[in-house]
């Protein structure tokens, strides 16, 4: 590969934001970097993920954030068709394996998708001297990678371990309660809530609107309440659209549709996106959620990493809408629903599960969604592609992890941090038992009858090494101080 071409695409096309979003995948801050230009800060990056032998990650990361630069990095590879597979996988971002039979290949003009070359004109028919109808074209079969680490999971064939929490949500929603699911950071908050909302659209007279917060879209008032309306009013009379994009022409709609015998539900995911915009979301719109849902006008679902109570006081919002919610802990799954996760995708792919492979991922993984999701990927790869090596899938999944893991210990406070533990820890008293109960909300330990382990032997052999590697920094005499 050549480097220089890669530095230059990365200088002239990548943001100042993207950069850092592209660092922030493997683990490093690119401020750090020194140089005295932003290009300088570029090349220092490069040779750090050279030395680390993870090019073919970072150029595959840098295809998945800025699609439209897959020509132009793809060329970087021209003569090494083998090292492109990834590319074929990448789909434009949907971390899925392309379904259309596009590879990569090179000719003389340099790289370009191409399919396989029409077959030449087949022969004559002998009664009509006509040209016989090409044979039907065989069909690709491409297998397709189930898991999708770090996205929502829509299909009901990948959604695993929720069972009790969506029968218990879905009965305190019939008896008219609000609820805020509330669980760590890729814990499956949103996957839940996606499948409630789907579930809860059986109904002829219960309207549902699905609202991603993370969605641009949403980030104005007016945009957030005619999406809402749009939803609900689209199941009452499909085809003739009527916008509601004030906050006054909201409230009366939603008041007409509950006299009309409807109950409108809203399903929002991630309020924390609201709350820390108090400057667009502000207490009258929240105030007015607080009364339509205390008369029971219409109906919340909410995702959040903190009760609405708490997000709303630490913005400086006065409104009580937080009052309304029933709290829902999301955590980590059982065994079972993880072995679950691991395994019958990949059957029912009709891929044989080598004997000690999962239960290998699942002491690396834990039963966390997010990381399960990621074993799962790299072992369903190996498995389709024909070349499993327990070895070289747990190193991948491990690097995969890592920059994660590094987000999970810096998220945490000093408290949190010097509580944390590598191994077994009975449970204590005082603060440190207290601070060993938070972890265990965030889904970082995992409590037992014998007191609090890590949530995966992975995630403690990183930590292990971290701690070492910090103390072995901070033991070192400073070379001045030898020569003093």
């Amino acid at each position: 590969m050549d480097l220089m071409k890669l530095l230059d695409i990365l200088d002239e096309h990548f943001g100042d934001a993207e950069l850092v979003a592209l660092c922030r995948q493997f683990g490093v801050a690119f401020g750090a970097f020194p140089g005295e230009s932003r290009r300088d800060k570029i090349r220092e990056f490069l040779g750090f993920i050279k030395r680390q032998g993870r090019m073919a990650g970072l150029t595959e990361t840098a295809i998945a954030q800025r699609p439209d630069l897959t020509t132009a990095i793809a060329e970087l590879y021209a003569g090494k068709e083998t090292e492109l597979s990834w590319l074929d996988e990448v789909a434009g971002g949907s971390g899925q394996a392309l379904d259309s039979g596009l590879t990569w290949r090179w000719t003389a003009g340099g790289a370009r998708l191409s399919q396989t070359p029409a077959p030449t004109p087949g022969p004559l028919d002998d009664a009509t001297n006509a040209p016989l109808p090409d044979p039907e074209p065989p069909i690709p079969t491409v297998m397709i990678n189930p898991y999708t680490p770090g996205k929502r999971v829509n299909h009901d064939a990948m959604f695993f371990g929720r069972e009790t929490e969506q029968a218990q949500i879905e009965g305190q929603l019939s008896a008219g309660a609000n609820i805020a699911i509330v669980g760590a950071r890729t814990v499956g908050s949103s996957s839940l809530l996606y499948h409630l909302a789907q579930a809860m659209e059986t109904s002829e007279t219960v309207l549902v609107a699905h609202i991603d917060l993370k969605d641009p879209t949403f980030h104005t008032v007016a945009g957030l309440l005619n999406s809402i309306w749009t939803q609900w009013w689209s199941r009452v009379r499909p085809g003739n659209p009527v916008p509601a994009r004030t906050l006054a022409e909201y409230v009366t709609a939603v008041r007409k549709l509950k006299a009309a015998g409807f109950r409108p539900l809203l399903f929002l995911d991630e309020l924390e996106q609201m709350v820390w915009r108090s400057g667009t979301f502000n207490d009258e719109l929240f105030n007015a959620w607080h009364e339509l849902g205390r008369e029971a006008v219409m109906g919340f679902v909410v995702t959040a990493h903190d009760p609405p109570a708490d997000l709303l006081a630490q913005s400086g919002n006065d409104s009580e809408f937080y009052d309304l919610f029933q709290l829902a802990p999301l955590g980590l799954f059982d065994r079972r629903a993880a072995y679950d996760l691991l395994t019958l995708p990949i059957q029912n792919a009709g891929l044989r599960i080598p004997d000690g492979a999962v239960e290998t991922l699942y002491l690396h993984a834990g039963p966390h969604p997010f990381f399960l999701q990621l074993a799962g990927y790299y072992l369903f790869d190996a498995l389709a592609k024909g070349s499993y090596s327990q070895g070289e899938v747990v190193r991948r999944f491990e690097m995969a992890a890592e920059p994660y893991w590094r987000e999970m210990w810096e998220s945490l406070s000093p408290l949190a941090q010097e509580h944390l533990p590598t191994s077994m820890m009975r449970e204590i008293d005082g603060m440190g038992g207290r601070q060993l109960r938070i972890l265990a909300n965030r889904g970082l330990v995992v409590p037992d009858e014998d007191g609090f382990r890590p949530f995966s032997g992975g995630f403690a052999g990183w930590l292990a090494r971290m701690k070492a590697a910090v103390q072995a920094a901070a033991e070192v005499v400073p070379y001045r101080d030898l020569t003093a």
